[in-house]
């Protein structure tokens, strides 16, 4: 029985009058008047297509048609790309499909010519879907390719298949890369739905360094962040590369020697493994500045690790990164090492290489060794006015500019400020190092004085989350505006009890945070606060970044709570910071179906996400 796409049609009449037919029939009219009012709404925000063209159906069949195979008339593949990758940012999409799913599973669409296959969706007006605020167009691009062509022994993504993770896997096509030019708005910094694929191994990309020529001719302004293996940073790609201008390229170099590298990226032949370790001379040749990555992992030898950061140091790179190493339950049935001695000789030799070099070392989670909110120094980019002034590793600042000061976030927000003020000539900070306290004076040279690589870092429209202002490499760290909104949220609970989720490395940047807030923390004795460290079992192995949460682990653990205490709590506060933007976890799980399955109310508590 077909029915127009309007709601109001009814073609029920002349029904038998028997009773049960007549009772069957009405329930089929509601059915088909729902139906129809859901895909009145669906079809006026996106078209329908098949076999990837978009098609215009005339009416919808309220049964099965025999022109329409049957994994169509399920549902089975309606797809908008990688779906879930999209709609953890934008969950209407998810309701988009199952309105078409459910469509397709009582009945078929018809065109001109007979049933239609429907396999996917495409959205119909994309300025309605162009209000996503990002920082860049290149962030609102998003991943160039969800491929890598290395397969490092390290890696912890190549596991996430069996946690169902459904990103998909995708090459960012020409096509859609003009797509989110033309909706992208460089003024509001506002663009399209953005994309959770996996960012992998760019050059993976045929298209990689059109894209990217693009993007700088699109938006000149913005400096472009690349990351990359380096198996294909050839001479003339860093040769294009350079005139990409602004521009910071992260390379993940992870062995000092080409058999190393080859044996644990598993480059595809020794030829890349060679590219990749020419590739650091050829960025400080052509003045690109760059990081350098490494993973240790056991089968390399930490002197491997100390090499490399050498090599680094030689050619003047902007930090040395080095990660320390992740295992999930998904990539190793087996642990690889012992977490706590391992890391600890990994730390062992970055302590002895910072004593040796200029470069910043910078540990990823940095929070792992850093368990304060203090302004510890990490370093000084090499030839940065604040390198000149005699910046050092370890360096705790008290004050700037006469005005005391108690975290890395407040130094960082307000170097910025004052980098950026022309009027300003120089600042003046008063360090601790070992036990004296000394004043530092750092100028602010123009742009013509300064050397490489800070000059390119030191661009007026250049972010600053490596070099920090005038060249003070300052972890991330939290904020004490979140305990603010926490503040907020518990004044709305007198008298009961609120259980608060924290990250195990966040636990001490929490606790700190709360004693420098003083007589402000008083707010807690307004309730029956309890502050839980929230383990990311989901996962196993040993991932502690509180990043990787999930719906389950918040669930699973209040459930342990409730049982340890004999009491539900009356409302859950967990941190924003796992979840997307359309507030889902990496499996796609929406934070509320805590509180459904709980039958606890839970609120969000927001946090800007830390740079580990």
């Amino acid at each position: 029985m077909e029915r127009p796409l309007d709601p109001s049609a009814n073609d029920s009449a002349n029904r038998p009058a028997a009773p049960e037919a007549r009772a069957d029939s009405e329930r089929e009219a509601l059915c088909a008047r729902l139906l129809g009012r859901q895909l009145e709404r669906i079809l006026r925000l996106v078209d329908l297509e098949v076999a990837g063209k978009a098609v215009r159906p005339r009416c919808y069949a309220f049964a099965p048609g025999d022109g329409v195979p049957p994994a169509d008339r399920d549902g089975a593949n309606i797809r908008y790309e990688a779906l879930l990758s999209y709609s953890r940012n934008e969950p209407r999409l998810e309701v988009i499909t199952r309105g078409l799913e459910r469509a397709l599973r009582l009945g078929h669409f018809v065109g001109e010519n007979g049933p239609l296959a429907v396999d996917g969706f495409r959205l119909r007006d994309l300025s309605q879907w162009s209000g996503y605020r990002l920082a860049s167009l290149e962030a609102n691009i998003g991943s160039i390719s969800s491929y890598c062509n290395c397969d490092c022994e390290f890696c912890y993504e190549k596991g996430t298949r069996g946690a169902d993770i459904a990103f998909g896997r995708a090459h960012l096509s020409l096509r859609e890369l003009e797509t989110r030019i033309k909706y992208y708005s460089t003024e509001n910094r506002m663009g399209l739905i953005p994309s959770s694929r996996f960012s992998l191994e760019p050059f993976a990309n045929p298209h990689c360094m059109e894209i990217l020529e693009r993007i700088c001719e699109a938006a000149p302004e913005e400096q472009i962040s690349l990351t990359t293996n380096g198996a294909l940073l050839t001479e003339e790609v860093i040769a294009r590369l350079a005139r990409l201008r602004p521009i910071l390229v992260t390379v993940s170099m992870n062995a000092a020697t080409p058999d190393l590298r080859l044996l644990t990226m598993r480059d595809r032949s020794p030829e890349a493994s060679r590219i990749a370790l020419e590739s650091i001379p050829l960025l400080r040749k052509y003045e690109i500045p760059f990081l350098g990555s490494y993973v240790p992992w056991p089968s390399k030898p930490l002197s491997d690790l100390a090499e490399m950061v050498r090599m680094l140091d030689r050619y003047d790179a902007v930090v040395a990164r080095i990660c320390l190493p992740s295992w999930t339950s998904y990539s190793h049935e087996d642990a690889p090492f012992d977490t706590e001695a391992y890391w600890a000789e990994i730390l062992e030799t970055v302590d002895e290489l910072r004593r040796e070099l200029e470069i910043p070392i910078h540990v990823m989670p940095n929070m792992y060794q850093l368990h304060t909110l203090r302004p510890f120094v990490q370093g000084a980019i090499k030839h940065s006015p604040a390198a000149k002034a005699g910046f050092k590793y370890g360096d705790l600042i008290v004050e700037v500019e006469g005005r005391r000061v108690y975290t890395r976030p407040e130094v960082s927000g307000w170097l910025r400020q004052r980098f950026d003020d022309p009027e300003v000539s120089c600042t003046k900070f008063v360090v601790e190092r070992n036990g004296e306290r000394l004043t530092i004076e750092v100028p602010h040279p123009p742009l013509s004085e300064l050397e490489y690589p800070y000059y390119w870092l030191a661009q007026p429209d250049a972010p600053r989350t490596w070099a920090g202002a005038l060249g003070i490499h300052l972890s991330d760290g939290f904020e004490l505006s979140s305990l603010v909104r926490l503040q907020e949220i518990v004044e709305e609970y007198p008298g009961q009890r609120v259980l608060l989720f924290v990250s195990e490395l966040g636990e001490p940047h929490f606790a700190e945070g709360m004693g420098l807030l003083g007589d402000g923390a008083k707010f807690v004795d307004t309730v029956e606060l309890y502050a839980e460290v929230l383990h990311p079992r989901f996962w196993g192995g040993n991932v502690m970044v509180g990043d990787l949460w999930t719906v389950h682990d918040v669930i699973e653990q209040t459930r342990r709570w409730i049982a340890r205490h004999g009491v539900k709590p009356d409302v859950v506060v967990i941190p924003s910071t796992f979840l997307s933007s359309g507030c889902r976890d990496l499996l796609g799980r929406p934070y509320l179906e805590a509180e459904r399955d709980l039958d606890v109310e839970v609120r969000l508590l927001p946090c800007r996400r830390i740079a580990i």
